[in-house]
């Protein structure tokens, strides 16, 4: 009898597991990561519109996160899209800080100070969602393959989009340290990251990945450099990283240049990044990963206006941003053989 019952018992546990492993919820949101990661992420890669994209991802986000508690895997998802949402606040904090040192310029010191103090919660709060992107790809590669993030051997990676994963949660992290800097450490980042993230980048192909990875390990050398020698070779490392990127149609490590640039307070080479970016045509951009060379492009124009505003008091021109005002113009081919023959 007691026998019985504890098989009647075995059986109707049983079931109940079996009934939470295929709980219509569960199934749904299978359903919707196996969607959003094999159909709606390429389409989203593709998209240039990158105000859909973050507003998008803003309003889905409660949506997956609930999906958590069936035992769906939403890291991915969860990092990709906290990702994504942090553009349009981050572009948000671009502006505030724009109109504050135009405000200072002119005098304006109320309006100036009220511009920085709305910058700085921006940059908190977009900063803040990156360190929740950076957060949930450290959770992913924990789980699926025993890895934490930027130590010990690299996992041998099955997808190529566990790959994008592991670029977009290095890149979310980089610029969660920036934003918590511009917002006066509101955050508190753990600066342990930095060289975590060099470390990651080791498991990824550089040439595969338009020479971004080596970009990101040259960054560190210049921004903390062990020697002068390291830091001179991280200059040219960044450099042929826009020359790899170029070739392969993106942009991605012209920001890391202009980034390092800024931060070093070189604007020379802030110059030449600028230049490099404009010079690729835009024909030549990849159109499998038209938003990243998107966003490669908002970074690159916050620090062109940044630049133009502090030397000449307004932001950079809509085209040819990288024509500075005390470059003169060079005579045409054309008339330099006119003037020859005269």
């Amino acid at each position: 009898m007691n026998c019985s019952r504890f098989l009647f018992r075995l059986t109707v546990l049983s079931l109940a597991v079996l009934t939470t492993a295929c709980s219509p919820n569960r199934m749904i949101g299978n359903h919707v990561r196996s969607y959003t990661i094999e159909h709606a992420l390429p389409v989203i890669l593709k998209s240039n519109d990158v105000p859909v994209i973050c507003h998008a991802n803003e309003g889905m986000g409660p949506l997956v996160m609930s999906f958590t508690q069936f035992g769906v895997e939403t890291d991915m998802m969860l990092a990709f899209g906290l990702a994504g949402a942090s553009i349009c606040t981050e572009n948000s904090a671009i502006e505030k800080e724009l109109w504050s040192a135009l405000a200072e310029r002119q005098g304006w010191t109320n309006v100036a100070q009220d511009a920085r103090l709305a910058q700085q919660l921006l940059n908190r709060d977009a900063g803040i969602r990156q360190v929740r992107a950076y957060q949930h790809t450290i959770d992913y590669f924990n789980k699926q393959y025993n890895y934490d993030f930027g130590e010990g051997k690299c996992p041998k990676i099955k997808l190529e989009v566990e790959e994008l994963l592991l670029l977009v949660g290095a890149t979310s992290a980089l610029q969660a340290l920036q934003n918590d800097v511009s917002s006066g450490r509101l955050i508190n980042v753990d600066m342990s990251i930095p060289p975590k993230i060099v470390h990651a980048m080791a498991c990824l192909d550089n040439t595969k990945w338009w020479g971004f990875p080596k970009s990101v390990q040259a960054a560190l050398k210049v921004v903390l450099p062990e020697s002068p020698e390291a830091e001179a070779q991280g200059w040219k490392d960044l450099q042929t990283a826009t020359e790899t990127g170029e070739k392969a149609g993106m942009r991605l490590s012209h920001a890391t240049y202009a980034v390092v640039a800024s931060i070093k307070g070189r604007d020379d080479q802030l110059r030449d990044a600028l230049k490099r970016f404009e010079s690729v045509p835009k024909e030549k951009i990849n159109p499998d990963y038209l938003l990243l060379d998107e966003l490669a492009e908002i970074v690159i124009r916050h620090f062109a206006d940044r630049y133009w505003m502090r030397s000449v008091g307004h932001r950079a021109p809509t085209e040819n941003f990288s024509k500075f005002w005390d470059e003169k113009e060079q005579p045409s081919a054309e008339l330099n053989g006119m003037l020859d023959n005269m």
